[in-house]
């Protein structure tokens, strides 16, 4: 997640910002960033990109960073847009990672578009809502959360406000520590060993809601309050699930589910991993893919 420069470019209907990382001439893959997030987050895959010949391609969605405003009304509809900029740089065929809140917009490109995307990863992924686990089945920390959910599905006007205060915590000095207190043990503890990764974490959410929360809001709203526009049976490419065991932001049982309702996937958990699990495994991730080229 370092500070790499974004490029931006016009299409008909909106301005996309984005970041490549990995090799410049590789096999192209499409990053999707999490829930708040931007193309920042694709720099964890920059060195294993480079080792496999994959170009990286960190696209930024509506309100982050440099895009713009205003999306559609479902995941699906980002679709549309990430065609449009893939022909913009000649991408033919593509994979697609999606790591958290992002996972829902990667099925969203490979069941919209079927005949260019060859594979996909998702990293500590959510399911959506028919596929979720039931709270009973959650620890305490992940009930909180679904209960949290659930109420913004019933009374989605106040996923707005809620965005509000996110980004004014953001704002704060140490607003960032706070929300990392609130993650999983082992990711509150990889994050306070690693000044580094702290560093480039808060970089990553600040940058997120440089144009306000509209794009946080709107990310939470299509993701967790209304359906996606697609069926996971639509989504026939090969789909690798990645999760951490130990994540406390999403359950594990959503990866289990993912991987149960998907048509062709293969599901890997990772024992003691938590939400964090796309920064230390990067190169396993890409190459679950397999579609680099050999060494």
């Amino acid at each position: 997640m370092s500070a790499a420069a974004s490029r931006t470019i016009a299409l008909p209907h909106c301005r996309v910002s984005y970041a490549e990382y990995g090799a410049g001439d590789g096999i192209p893959v499409l990053y999707c960033h999490g829930v708040p997030g931007t193309h920042l987050e694709g720099e964890a895959f920059d060195a294993a990109g480079i080792a496999a010949g994959i170009r990286v391609v960190a696209v930024d969605r509506p309100g982050m960073a440099e895009s713009s405003l205003p999306a559609g009304d479902r995941v699906a509809d980002w679709v549309g847009t990430v065609a449009a900029l893939a022909d913009r740089l000649g991408l033919g065929r593509f994979g697609v990672v999606g790591v958290s809140g992002g996972g829902p917009f990667a099925l969203a490109v490979a069941a919209g578009l079927p005949g260019r995307v060859t594979g996909v990863a998702l990293i500590s992924a959510p399911a959506p809502f028919g596929e979720q686990a039931e709270a009973a089945d959650l620890d305490p920390a992940a009930r909180r959360r679904r209960r949290g959910l659930n109420v913004l599905r019933r009374a989605p006007f106040l996923v707005h406000p809620m965005a509000m205060e996110m980004s004014l915590v953001i704002r704060r000095r140490k607003g960032v520590a706070g929300l990392v207190a609130q993650m999983a043990d082992v990711d509150r503890e990889r994050i306070e060993g690693d000044p580094e990764l702290a560093g480039k974490l808060e970089a990553n959410l600040r940058r997120s809601f440089e144009q306000g929360s509209r794009g946080f809001a709107t990310d939470i709203r299509l993701v967790f309050t209304r359906e996606w526009g697609f069926r996971l049976s639509d989504v026939t490419v090969p789909v690798q699930v990645w999760h951490g065991e130990a994540d406390g932001n999403v359950p594990a049982a959503d990866a289990r589910r993912l991987a149960a309702a998907l048509p062709d996937a293969r599901l890997h958990l990772v024992p003691g991993a938590g939400h964090l699990l796309f920064v230390d495994r990067p190169a396993d991730i890409l190459g679950s893919l397999e579609i680099g080229r050999a060494p």
